[in-house]
């Protein structure tokens, strides 16, 4: 038997083990008070917060870009995406059911969106359909409440008013891929691609903003809270002016080639149009890959930027070159003459002229108009193949212009030494080269600027794609003022002349005219063939036409190149009358105004 004050002991010994108990907990109810209320506030606050508010980025509109006189060349159009985050979904497929009758989507929209929210993270928003009008988001946007995670969002999309003429210059823009979004893209933007769209992608694109959201346990949203408006992309002007890339492209009548218009002065670039082109806006969309197999499996080859990428024999256009190496060391010939009688002798062969009878008694004026090539054969063998191609580079051929369009092509010169097996190049390369064929090529976009130098005087101009920008000069070729002004006669008498070569398509333009045909052979004929088409297309010989105008104080220089075109004065030299004729119109309507 317990006595009572045993009885009473072991019941104090129980209180105290109960109040010590109690002591306990309540310190440490105590500690974890002040771990959660002070150590770990702004820990546990901030998951709170995230809780309770839902941020969600805003994208950017992306800048425009327009041509020197403010027409869009890449717009932005008024447009509504459907997103979905899906952590926030309960039943993503019962979601996503519902919202395809709202929205009228077809079962196979919704398993790819299916897919692509499995590869999403579900935290991140994630675009289901883009670029659609008011129209067809207004059901579902009234009925957002209904639906957890899923939201309907105001925003742009690029469009290429001039898509096909402007493609090669402008670019594209497509959906961000995996490397674009671990540089810190969101899945829904898109980013340049091709073109000045990805040159200037830092500039175009703007910067994000945020839109702070109160939301339930659920994740509907409650109220809005804050907003932070994202920052609009810069707004570009280009130097292009569209309609006269229009022109351009309209003379062409749809042949493939390419046509450069520059400022003699400033280097800006007026016209870049390389053709067939490709609708860009086809990228914006969703590109099929059935599309995009075709454009890689055309022959013409659209996705070819010709203007900057493709280099091609320049022909006669190259005799401007050689005239300005003989004038430069003094040859005999280029300040004297010789006799053409149609094919010049090498050994056992005989290298013909274009004129199969012959021109005559030629001199520097008389070859550079009637682009006699017998002249320019033993003018070329006169100098040899290193101070030909000495003179090719001081005007800018061999290398990049730097225009900021890259990829660029260099073109191509010949060597000091043509090969390791010898050491010095045969007569009968020399010569041809010195018309333009054999191992030497050039862009279009090359020819352009030569073409531009000697209007100017000399100056080698980096090519510009924005209005405004300060003229960078490469280098000034020394070239003395008499020699110039032998070449520029030359040149306009190539036009002026009757029995010039381009006297027939631009003898009549509305402004004087400087310039130089040529024929860029493509298959090498017997010696004692005559220079004729071939009723293939593909073995037709190229055209060019490249020069300047007006004649005195020139403002424009050009290059038209047609692939397989033919003859210069026929094929190209009309595409050039075209363009001058419509910058002349311009500038006098302009004067006139004021």
């Amino acid at each position: 038997m317990w006595n009572q004050l045993e009885i009473r002991q072991r019941y104090n010994q129980r209180i105290y083990i109960f109040l010590a108990a109690v002591v306990c907990m309540v310190v440490i109810l105590f500690g974890r008070m002040v771990q959660l209320q002070w150590i770990q506030y702004t820990e546990h606050f901030t998951q709170a917060e995230d809780n309770r508010i839902h941020v969600s980025p805003i994208l950017p509109t992306r800048g425009m870009m327009t041509d020197r006189y403010g027409l869009g060349l890449a717009v932005n159009e008024i447009s509504y995406k459907v997103t979905i985050i899906p952590e926030r979904v309960e039943d993503m497929d019962a979601s996503l059911a519902k919202v395809q009758v709202l929205m009228g989507w077809t079962d196979k929209q919704v398993d790819k969106m299916k897919k692509q929210v499995k590869q999403s993270r579900s935290d991140r928003a994630v675009m289901l359909m883009d670029q659609l009008p008011w129209q067809a988001v207004a059901p579902l946007a009234a009925r957002l409440h209904h639906f957890s995670g899923v939201d309907v969002v105001a925003g742009t999309h690029r469009y290429y008013p001039h898509a096909i003429e402007t493609s090669h210059m402008v670019g594209y823009l497509s959906l961000v891929r995996d490397v674009d979004i671990k540089k810190g893209y969101l899945s829904m933007e898109y980013v340049g691609r091709s073109g000045l769209e990805r040159i200037l992608e830092s500039r175009l694109h703007g910067e994000l903003g945020y839109k702070h959201e109160e939301v339930d346990a659920k994740g509907r949203r409650v109220s809005l809270l804050k907003t932070v408006s994202p920052k609009i992309g810069e707004n570009i002007q280009l130097s292009l002016d569209v309609t006269l890339q229009h022109v351009a492209a309209k003379a062409l009548k749809g042949r493939t080639g390419a046509v450069v218009v520059l400022d003699v002065n400033t280097g800006e670039v007026l016209t870049l149009l390389s053709q067939p082109g490709y609708d860009s806006n086809k990228f914006i969309t969703g590109l099929e890959t059935k599309q995009w197999k075709a454009w890689l499996e055309d022959k013409q080859r659209p996705l070819l930027n010709r203007t900057t990428q493709a280099a091609y024999p320049p022909g006669s256009t190259i005799k401007m070159v050689t005239s300005f190496a003989g004038l430069r060391n003094d040859i005999r010939l280029a300040r004297g003459s010789t006799y053409c009688k149609g094919y010049v002798e090498l050994a056992d062969r005989q290298i013909r002229c274009w004129k199969k009878e012959g021109h005559g008694k030629v001199d520097l004026h008389a070859a550079l108009v009637h682009s006699c090539d017998v002249y320019f054969y033993e003018l070329g063998d006169e100098l040899g193949m290193s101070r030909l191609t000495a003179e090719a580079s001081l005007w800018g051929f061999g290398e990049r212009t730097g225009i900021n369009l890259p990829p660029e092509s260099r073109g191509n010169l010949p060597e000091e030494e043509p090969d390791g097996r010898r050491k010095n190049w045969y007569r009968g390369e020399t010569m041809i080269t010195a018309i333009g064929q054999g191992e030497v090529t050039v862009t279009p976009l090359q020819m352009a600027r030569f073409a531009a130098a000697i209007a100017n005087g000399g100056k080698i101009l980096t090519p510009l794609l924005e209005k405004g920008q300060p003229i960078e000069i490469v280098r000034e070729v020394d070239v003395s003022d008499e020699d110039l002004k032998e070449v520029r006669q030359g040149m306009r008498d190539v036009v002026a002349q009757p029995t010039g070569t381009a006297h027939a398509a631009l003898g009549r333009a509305h402004w004087p005219v400087a310039g130089k045909t040529g024929t860029a052979q493509v298959v090498m004929m017997a010696d004692d063939e005559e220079r004729s088409f071939s009723d293939a297309k593909k073995h037709q010989d190229h055209a060019w036409f490249m020069g300047y105008a007006p004649f005195e104080n020139p403002q424009i220089a050009i290059a038209v190149f047609v692939e397989h075109g033919g003859h210069g004065g026929s094929s190209a030299a009309p595409v050039a009358r075209a363009v001058f004729d419509a910058w002349a119109d311009k500038v006098d309507t302009t004067l006139e105004k004021h």
